[in-house]
């Protein structure tokens, strides 16, 4: 067909649909559809190996593809209370640290070559490993993925960024008004020491050893606590005894018993908690209280609907509270059971500041109205039809059904659970739903917790009810210093004037108006190896400075100005770094410039005591704070000659300790000509050091405007 001829067509139809007469619009009720088909789900071939395992398989030969998952019987649930972190740090390491028989860097490049891939992970009630292969290479990647499995290595410097990994999380928990909410929510629930609700801090993180991921392997990884499920381009019987032979080193452990997953505290009181942001325009809000039923009850399947009708796509606090009043962008709740034990109720918005206590009270109403009276016929069907008509969904995949059928397996459920879920359904009646609804939501035993800024909430969070603020800030995990007193004050600042006069003078060091340094950068790679960069840094004091890094490999560089309270951050693009934590890092290095420090007559120096350095030196340690700077900086003067061996302050997660390791002469002062940092007591790096003082440095320098990364 021409374009000519293809116009011509669409303004015909578009001229006989504007001369036909208006139809009125139907209700969607009044359009006749056919009831929901009938479809073949494909069943898994369940075998069991001579070690016990649990095995399912789905043949599937549309792709060259043959994956399997792994799922282990143990979770955090399982951890330590003082070493919280270990099941997510066992599970990180299980992958990345390589096995007794193929090191990490080699078990790497083999699976690159085959283009395979083995992923690891622990969560709170189970473990997964997790493979991908190609149909040709599958009997490569099977041995390696039993031996990750059986043998994994948990070498220490794996253990160690996995570590520094976890306690970035903890560092970054409460950027995110959700995070806040979500986590404070469940410890409001079930206490703060339930396993439902603790978390990761950097001391329980601190307090995990090798040995404990040693033991925690063990201890559950066993071929009797683990169910299999392959998918994919295989012959079922052929595959069964590939895996015999790959696991049959795997000894089972006759007696072991899996855990089971702890009862929550079920017992809840009404209470209203706020937990400051005031970096936020909007809140998020979380109510509940305790299930009390898991997915095995008589009522699940009436509660599933109940769910439905409250917080499906077309429910009530969608409809209501969202598009009719207007007082959430984002809405949602649901009463949660899991297969061993009972889940929450919980319901929640997101909304502007100003709707915090509105939004809330309309959610409210609308669970109220929910318990009042049984739902119209019209609501239960159109919440009945949104959850079957999505049912399919569970089966689109062989994935899907193989995880599935490993999940009931692994909680003793019947393998066909999913289609008495259907059926249970399907045979909810309006007054079924209006009865859950009476018995298991309790409005006036709700937590209620809002997490914003309360200075712009629109109504006082008190008209909810009597308030308590929660003190969501993070634990650095260390000691705090004693208080000060008279006495380690003045013994504090005369130590700190002897190290000033030691490196050359009060007077000399506040004469200092610029310095100009070139650097040479060697930071430590995690397994071995070093990467150097060259750099220069710029400072004008007392609050000017620039820095320029060039990035190994051809990557671009890096420039940082800062200029009094304005700065910008110039990286190459594609490089994963935040700019403002980049920022952060330099104003924190500004603020504990030793120049700087040796300058100042406003600071507050405390004297805590001695202590062996690194090299068996004794050190007099002393603790400096001065205005404007957050938190405090450390500074170690070797004892018998008073000048600076070292410094040691908390940086986010982890705590800097850098070591002057060696001293060089600058005019009338001294200064260090090369520094090694140390994050939590190893090793990141060394700077060598060529500084000039009080040149002249030009004022471009620190104007604050991109160049695409390049200086």
């Amino acid at each position: 067909m021409t374009r000519y001829a293809f116009r011509m067509l669409t303004a015909c139809a578009v001229a006989v649909l504007c001369a036909a007469p208006a139809f009125a619009q139907s209700h969607y009720a009044d359009i006749d559809t056919p009831p929901l088909p009938e479809f073949d789900i494909p069943e898994p071939e369940q075998v069991t190996l001579s070690n016990g395992m649990t095995v399912f398989l789905i043949e599937n030969p549309e792709l060259p593809l043959v994956e399997m998952s792994a799922r282990v019987g143990v979770g955090a649930l399982n951890e330590p209370a003082d070493k919280v972190g270990l099941a997510s740090v066992a599970g990180e390491v299980l992958r990345t640290g390589g096995t007794e028989n193929v090191d990490a860097d080699a078990l790497n490049l083999r699976l690159e070559n085959m283009g395979a891939q083995i992923e690891s992970s622990i969560g709170t009630v189970s473990g997964q490993v997790f493979m991908s292969s190609l149909t040709e290479t599958v009997d490569e990647v099977l041995p390696l993925f039993a031996d990750v499995l059986m043998h994994p290595a948990f070498p220490e410097d794996k253990i160690d960024l996995a570590k520094t990994q976890e306690k970035s999380f903890i560092a970054r928990r409460n950027d995110q008004a959700m995070s806040i909410v979500n986590r404070e929510f469940s410890k409001l629930l079930y206490g703060a020491d339930s396993p439902y609700a603790r978390h990761t801090e950097y001391a329980t993180i601190d307090a995990i050893e090798r040995q404990d991921l040693i033991d925690f392997h063990a201890r559950y990884f066993l071929p009797n606590n683990t169910i299999l499920g392959v998918w994919g381009d295989f012959d079922a019987e052929a595959m069964a005894e590939k895996l015999e032979n790959a696991f049959a080193a795997w000894e089972a452990q006759e007696d072991f018993v899996r855990p089971p997953q702890p009862a929550p505290d079920a017992n809840s009181e009404y209470g209203v908690y706020y937990a400051p942001k005031e970096d936020v325009t909007q809140s998020a809000i979380l109510m509940g209280h305790p299930g009390e039923i898991t997915m095995n009850h008589p009522d699940y399947f009436a509660v599933t609907v109940m769910n439905q009708v409250l917080s499906g796509f077309t429910g009530r606090l969608f409809q209501n509270v969202r598009d009719d009043k207007g007082l959430a962008y984002s809405v949602f709740g649901a009463y949660t059971a899991n297969f061993e034990r009972p889940g929450q109720f919980y319901a929640g918005i997101m909304t502007k500041s100003e709707s915090t206590v509105d939004g809330t009270e309309a959610v409210r109403e609308e669970i109220e109205k929910l318990r009042a009276e049984p739902p119209s016929e019209e609501e239960l069907q159109l919440a009945k039809d949104n959850y079957l008509n999505s049912f399919v969904f569970n089966f689109d995949t062989r994935q899907e059904i193989v995880s599935r059928m490993m999940t009931y397996a692994y909680y003793d459920y019947p393998l066909d659970f999913l289609n008495q879920v259907r059926e249970g359904v399907q045979a909810v009646g309006a007054n079924d739903v209006h009865r859950v609804a009476e018995k298991y939501l309790r409005p006036d035993d709700m937590k209620i917790l809002a997490v914003g800024n309360g200075a712009d909430f629109g109504r006082p969070l008190a008209d909810l009810g009597e308030v308590e603020t929660l003190d969501v800030t993070i634990p650095t995990g260390r000691e705090p210093a004693p208080e000060a007193t008279e006495e380690t004050l003045s013994e504090g600042q005369d130590l700190f004037r002897k190290a000033v006069e030691a490196l050359g003078g009060h007077e000399a060091f506040a004469a200092i108006r610029t310095i100009r340094q070139a650097m040479t950068i060697a930071n430590v790679i995690p397994g071995g190896g070093q990467m150097e960069m060259d750099a220069m840094q710029y400072v004008a004091y007392p609050d000017r400075m620039r820095a320029e890094m060039s990035l190994p490999g051809g990557m671009g560089s890096i420039v940082v100005v800062i200029d009094g309270d304005e700065s910008m951050a110039d990286l190459p693009d594609g490089l994963p770094i935040d700019p403002s934590e980049i920022i952060e890092q330099y104003k924190s290095q500004m603020d504990r410039d030793m120049i700087s420090m040796l300058g100042r007559d406003d600071m507050v120096v405390q004297y805590l005591g001695q202590e062996e350095l690194y090299d068996g030196r004794t050190a007099d340690v002393l603790s400096i704070t001065s205005p404007g700077v957050a938190g405090a900086t450390e500074m170690l003067l070797d004892a018998e000659t008073h000048e600076p061996a070292a410094v040691r302050y908390d940086q986010g997660p982890v705590q800097v300790f850098v070591v002057m390791a060696e001293m060089q002469q600058i005019g009338d002062v001294r200064l260090p000509s090369r520094l090694e940092t140390y994050m939590d007591g190893n090793l990141t790096g060394s700077v060598s050091l060529d500084t000039e003082i009080n040149v002249e440095l030009p004022e471009h320098l620190f104007e604050l405007k991109t160049s695409g990364g390049s200086f």
